[in-house]
């Protein structure tokens, strides 16, 4: 039998050049973000981040950050000779990336942080393995675990090295009764929150942003762009309506993590139906409440839930799921 020949000239190129391999693993890694083993995805992502950095005049060590991150965690997986066909779909790389965009997030931008980001962007294909041979028990997905352990521990060691000036860090305080500043938003503010929330994903202040995020998704999917839209627009509401600070609903606070759990339960991991729709509905208003209780939490530790609430509903989510009658809805 004849070898089966790509008729997809990317495809055809990678498949003989290694560099080339490197650069379409690394692509998917970008676009495994919000679930995409496509490296159009993942090239429109850089595009977003980058465009966020720089024509929102949000921190270009971000989006650089983003992608230096990506480049190390991938090269991570193949230093390790990690899991071929896991490899070739960007699974170790996009816990690197969110790495490489917390980290330049919440400290300053000096040769240290840089030197801690490498680390951790390395670090994080080593915890993604850990995570994900532990977690194979109950047949659950790492998700972006590895990037918030990874990070909160960078975080955390920041308080002790003063070499890591912490820039964007909340100071750890025990809880109290919130004071925020309440306004009603209207249909185009929400919208703007909306995107921005898809953007905060990737640790971006950008409506704009936060559109070419969703054009990366629909190259996939549609159902995942629809998804991650419906999903901010979903927390966005919650927010207003629990009476969050709008400042931060503005700013894609309350939104990124509903985002990530959307499109998970709503499509990736779940068949896509009526059931499933509004148990991704479900979910996300959940991922919007265990936010808060996350953000009282680690307030007290000083550090940003970043996707933990979505990780934590998402397990809890998919695990229950086991038990429905039928995973075709």
């Amino acid at each position: 039998m004849s070898a089966t020949v790509s008729t997809n000239p990317w495809t055809r190129a990678t498949e003989n050049s290694g560099f080339l391999d490197y650069i379409d693993t690394t692509l998917r890694g970008c676009g495994q973000v919000i679930f995409m083993d496509n490296p159009l995805t993942g090239l429109l992502n850089f595009v977003a981040m980058f465009w966020g950095a720089y024509a929102s005049g949000s921190s270009p060590a971000v989006a650089w950050g983003s992608l230096i991150a990506t480049f190390v965690s991938t090269a991570t997986a193949y230093a390790l000779g990690v899991d071929l066909d896991k490899r070739k779909m960007g699974l170790y790389g996009y816990n690197g990336m969110l790495v490489g965009c917390g980290i330049p997030t919440f400290l300053a931008a000096t040769p240290m942080m840089w030197g801690f980001l490498v680390v951790g962007a390395a670090a994080s294909t080593v915890v993604m393995l850990a995570v994900a041979n532990v977690f194979s028990t109950w047949k659950t997905p790492a998700l972006t675990f590895p990037f918030v352990l990874t990070t909160w521990l960078v975080m955390l060691a920041a308080y002790a090295f003063p070499t890591l000036p912490i820039t964007g860090l909340g100071h750890a305080a025990l809880s109290h009764a919130p004071v925020v500043a309440h306004a009603a938003m209207g249909p185009v503010e929400v919208v703007r929150a909306s995107l921005v929330s898809v953007a905060q994903v990737f640790f971006v202040n950008s409506p704009m942003a936060g559109f070419i995020f969703l054009v990366a998704l629909v190259v996939e999917s549609r159902w995942a762009a629809g998804l991650a839209f419906g999903g901010a627009l979903i927390a966005v509401l919650c927010a207003m309506l629990f009476g969050a600070d709008t400042g931060a609903i503005k700013d894609g606070l309350w939104g990124f993590s509903a985002v990530l759990t959307a499109v998970g339960v709503g499509c990736v991991f779940m068949n896509v139906g009526t059931k499933t729709l509004i148990y991704a509905g479900f979910a996300t208003v959940v991922t919007v409440v265990v936010q808060a209780a996350m953000n009282v939490t680690l307030g007290t530790l000083g550090v940003p839930t970043f996707t933990f609430p979505f990780v934590l509903t998402a397990w809890l989510f998919l695990l229950a799921q086991r038990n429905f009658d039928s995973k075709t809805n």
